[in-house]
């Protein structure tokens, strides 16, 4: 009986060891799961936050295309039934509205379609490389100003073409080879921290959304006591960013910008081209196939396959936001609010 008791004791004895050994393993593989995920989330932080040459240049990049459009939506929060409902206010991030876009000559039926083919068959020969696609997107400059321009890739170079959309002929064009090319940046659209853009932004939408509210919408009815409060909100005045994102194709080796150049608003020296998605984007009909004519984001995906097809380019491909260095921008503002850089109808003219 002794014999039997002993024996039990020990069988209990190595089963609470051997549960105690498991435990302590699995403690220490979630201690090393958690270092990893630190350290992974230290690389993250001290990534290059902007990227404005090719000076600081990362590795290339060969990840794919996240959208930042889809960013946000995967994931959403349950909001709480006992929290109060939040005042919605305009978004800022979709350039112009839906009335608004069907000024532009661009948005007929055909236009662009006839001019990319007509461009193609002018511009384009053998030597210029496979054709690899087309896109109508808005250039910004270097001071800031948005641009509608018809955007040729092949696999040796982007061809900008600036065309009457009114006349349906071509104006001007500019040849960019990819082996030029040392930078690529992906990214959101930025000013730098001294810039008063995004104030002056906030204050030039904040005093269009009253005057609008007030002007238009009393003449057509009286608003209750909690519209006219609304009215008035502070928050439509705060600061605005772009709210955009873009990509920059630039061949100045890392070097800064000659005061010369920097100065100049007439330069055609630049070394850079930048790119976002033209306002059409967001208020064509159809699927994300059906408008990728208008977007940014397919344009980057194709240009950066074809600079991995080329075994002799060096140029490295960030993800990273793009600066844009506008400090004062009045000149810019008051061009890109009443889009001087698209044609489209302007009451009885056309320009």
């Amino acid at each position: 009986m002794s014999d039997i008791l002993d024996d039990d004791l020990e069988l209990r004895v190595g089963t609470l060891q051997l549960t105690s050994d498991n435990a302590n393993a699995d403690n220490r593989l979630d201690n090393a799961s958690d270092a990893k995920s630190s350290n992974k989330n230290k690389n993250q932080l001290n990534a290059n936050p902007s990227v404005l040459s090719g000076a600081d240049s990362l590795s290339s990049s060969t990840s794919s295309f996240a959208d930042a459009r889809a960013e946000g939506i995967s994931n959403p929060e349950p909001r709480n039934a006992s929290e109060p409902e939040r005042t919605v206010y305009p978004r800022y991030d979709v350039p112009f509205n839906r009335e608004n876009i069907k000024d532009f000559f661009t948005f007929r039926k055909g236009v662009v379609e006839n001019a990319i083919q007509e461009c193609i068959t002018a511009l384009l020969f053998p030597e210029d490389g496979e054709y690899l696609g087309s896109w109508l997107l808005t250039e910004i400059t270097l001071w800031d100003n948005e641009k509608e321009r018809i955007v040729l890739l092949t696999s040796r170079l982007v061809m900008t073409i600036k065309y009457d959309f009114i006349a349906m002929k071509q104006l001007d064009f500019k040849k960019t080879y990819l082996d030029d090319l040392d930078t690529i940046a992906i990214g959101e659209l930025v000013y730098p921290p001294s810039s008063l853009v995004p104030r002056l932004n906030g204050i030039a939408t904040g005093v269009t959304t009253v005057v609008k509210d007030c002007v238009i919408d009393r003449l057509c009815r009286r608003p209750t006591g909690n519209e006219e409060a609304k009215l008035f909100d502070p928050k439509y005045f705060e600061p605005r960013e772009r709210n955009l994102r873009g990509v920059r194709l630039m061949w100045n080796k890392g070097e800064p910008l000659s005061l010369k150049t920097a100065w100049n608003p007439f330069s055609q020296d630049v070394p850079f081209l930048t790119f976002a998605s033209h306002p059409i984007f967001w208020h064509k009909d159809g699927t994300l196939e059906e408008r990728a004519m208008y977007d940014m984001e397919t344009f980057a995906q194709k240009l950066q396959r074809a600079i991995e097809s080329m075994p002799s380019s060096t140029c490295c491909i960030h993800h990273s936001p793009i600066v844009i260095q506008s400090y004062l921008g009045v000149t810019s503002l008051l061009h890109n609010k009443i889009s001087l850089g698209f044609f489209k109808v302007r009451g009885k003219f056309s320009f």
